[in-house]
């Protein structure tokens, strides 16, 4: 089970393995340059696991930490994680952008220095501020500011109701569905059992959250009614155990009069309050008016999300704009598409609430539509800064994925779209091309191939007017994108090409 451990789990478990009788944190934390806040969000797991093994870790008030169970046992294990690889590893681009924003929003508004950012990446100290900058304009889109402290390090500065919808935002992108779905079902002590498909880094956020525990709580006393489906679900469930996770880290809401009032007034309290009480009763933290006010505008936001359209034509005027925009920009037809119009006042509805509410939102096909749609894509991200203009909120990419996707079934319902043309470059210009020709033509039937020819011929024309050369040599070209490929079209071939067609 050690391959769903990450480094610093690790390091605390040979540690532990290796003293002998009890340790305070503060002597673990010194042997391995480890704060207290990174250890104790790492006990749970290090406990988790030491039960798999048959071992039990012992934490005692004025004593510290310690390991009871068979001797042989605790030897073995020992010996098994000395052999095990503690090489770092290396983290995508993506992957370091949710264990950072993991590591700031779990510390707020406490900050967290620039060496415990790059640990928990594991990445040098420059790197790490690399890093910090891209996750900025993440955090402003959801309002909270980041705030550099010399001498100290770096925190998120904003509302405790922010910071929350945030953590359960960067939880909907970072941790397929599944995942979350299937930590929801099992108990923490049996979260060992769950293959978590996300990065290590990440592991050890995922193991301080009551997700079974709030799950439970909701489904054994169906609180949810008219919110009960899949997803609203899910993230009801998010919100309450990052709830619980906050409130034990001392970081409560806070709410102006005005606004507590018109929650405490408003019908869905009524749904809030018993809520209130039996996650009261589930974690022994009685909740202040404030939390049940959050709660309560949370419930709203998400009854909101799953009741029917009701057709108000509320933003039509804005509707209006947006068509005649995407009209001008790719094509006039586009400004009376009924189909068009239908999809963008349903995403708009459901976007004024996810903004009002702070409610996560992911699309899952963002990369592929930026990539494969870059010119309605950039076009998408104009409508969305009328959005934003209108709603006077910025729109996250996720949302400008969404507005991509409606433009491109418009373009394709119409045959708007333009082939896209493809010269096909083969070392003779015949046999093997006429091979390849065919594999195109069979797996991508929107291409329009506009040439076929040697390589030596391409190299002298002066001008190649297509939008993707198809090649079986290496070759190069300044502005047209290039693909070598094999001229029997592999899986891994199509791919590629899929990219550009």
């Amino acid at each position: 089970m050690t391959h769903m451990l990450d480094s610093r789990v690790m390091r605390i478990l040979r540690w532990l393995l290796d003293q002998e009788g009890f340790r305070s944190t503060a002597s673990l934390g010194a042997d391995l340059g480890l704060s207290q806040r990174v250890i104790r969000y790492r006990l749970d797991a290090v406990a988790s696991f030491l039960e798999s093994e048959g071992l039990t870790l012992v934490r005692q008030r004025g004593t510290g930490l310690g390991i009871e169970g068979p001797d042989e046992v605790r030897e073995g294990l020992r010996i098994q994680l000395s052999d095990q690889d503690s090489t770092l590893r290396v983290y995508a681009r993506e992957e370091r952008q949710h264990i950072l924003l993991s590591a700031l929003l779990s510390a707020a508004p406490e900050a967290v220095s620039l060496e415990e950012l790059g640990e928990s990446l594991e990445v040098s100290k420059a790197s790490a501020r690399r890093d910090l900058r891209q996750a900025e304009e993440w955090l402003e889109l959801r309002g909270l500011l980041v705030v550099r402290r010399p001498g100290v390090g770096v925190s998120v500065v904003g509302s405790e109701s922010k910071i929350r919808q945030a953590t359960v935002q960067l939880l909907v992108e970072a941790v397929p569905e599944d995942v979350l779905h299937e930590l929801c079902a099992v108990p923490a002590h049996d979260s060992r059992l769950v293959r978590i498909k996300v990065p290590s880094g990440l592991r050890d956020r995922l193991a301080v959250l009551s997700l079974h525990r709030t799950s439970a709580l909701l489904s054994e006393r169906m609180f949810l009614g008219a919110l009960a489906e899949r997803q609203s679900e899910l993230v009801l469930t998010l919100y309450l155990a990052v709830t619980a996770e906050r409130l034990i880290s001392e970081h409560s809401i806070t709410m102006e009069p005005g606004r507590h009032r018109s929650l405490t007034d408003h019908p869905v309290s009524l749904t809030a309050a018993p809520l209130a009480a039996a996650f009261s009763a589930e974690f022994g933290y009685e909740l202040p008016d404030a939390e049940i006010a959050g709660i309560t505008e949370y419930l709203l936001g998400l009854a909101a999300l799953v009741e029917e359209d009701d057709d108000s034509g509320v933003h039509d005027g804005l509707i209006d704009r947006l068509m005649s925009i995407a009209a001008g920009a790719l094509h006039p037809t586009l400004g009376s598409d009924a189909e068009l119009r239908r999809s963008l006042a349903q995403h708009l509805d459901r976007l004024a609430v996810r903004l009002r509410y702070g409610l996560p939102v992911h699309n899952p096909l963002l990369k592929e539509v930026k990539t494969r749609y870059p010119e309605i894509h950039t076009v998408a991200k104009e409508l969305g800064m009328v959005v934003a203009e209108h709603f006077h909120s910025a729109v996250p990419e996720d949302e400008v994925g969404f507005v991509t996707m409606y433009l491109c079934g418009a373009m394709e319902r119409s045959q708007l779209k333009p082939r896209r043309r493809a010269i096909v470059v083969c070392p003779s210009g015949m046999a093997t091309a006429w091979i390849l020709v065919s594999r195109i033509q069979a797996e991508f039937p929107q291409l329009e191939l506009a040439n076929v020819m040697s390589a030596r011929a391409f190299s002298a024309l002066d001008d190649a007017d297509a939008d993707l050369v198809i090649t079986t040599v290496e070759i190069a070209h300044p502005t047209i994108p290039i693909v070598v490929v094999n001229p029997l079209l592999t899986p891994d071939d199509v791919r590629r090409v899929s990219n550009h067609a």
